[in-house]
């Protein structure tokens, strides 16, 4: 069981060491429902806008205790970034707001 332990640790280092090394930053998000893909990829776009890196990795978390909209948790090397949206009906089309 330990060795079990041990390369859940070996693969969660790889993963950071393999992000710092492709310039990919990892971002929370969290939400009461499951995130349709064209919703993913727009919280994909404007992070990057406020981070800065080439890419942006998302993880989703499904998080019951939230009543609407999502949380956004980028943790940077120098701190973290949460950021709450809103989805807001635009024109006939779901729209995140930032």
């Amino acid at each position: 069981m330990k060795r079990v332990d041990l390369i859940k640790e070996i693969a969660a280092e790889f993963e950071l060491i393999a992000n710092r090394l492709s310039e990919t930053e990892v971002a929370t998000v969290a939400s009461v429902v499951e995130l349709e893909p064209q919703h993913l990829a727009e919280i994909a776009k404007r992070a990057q806008k406020l981070t800065g890196p080439k890419n942006v990795k998302l993880k989703t978390v499904i998080d019951k205790s939230l009543l609407a909209g999502i949380i956004i948790r980028i943790i940077e090397e120098f701190g973290a970034l949460f950021i709450k949206a809103r989805i807001c009906p635009n024109k006939g089309s779901d729209r995140f707001q930032l």
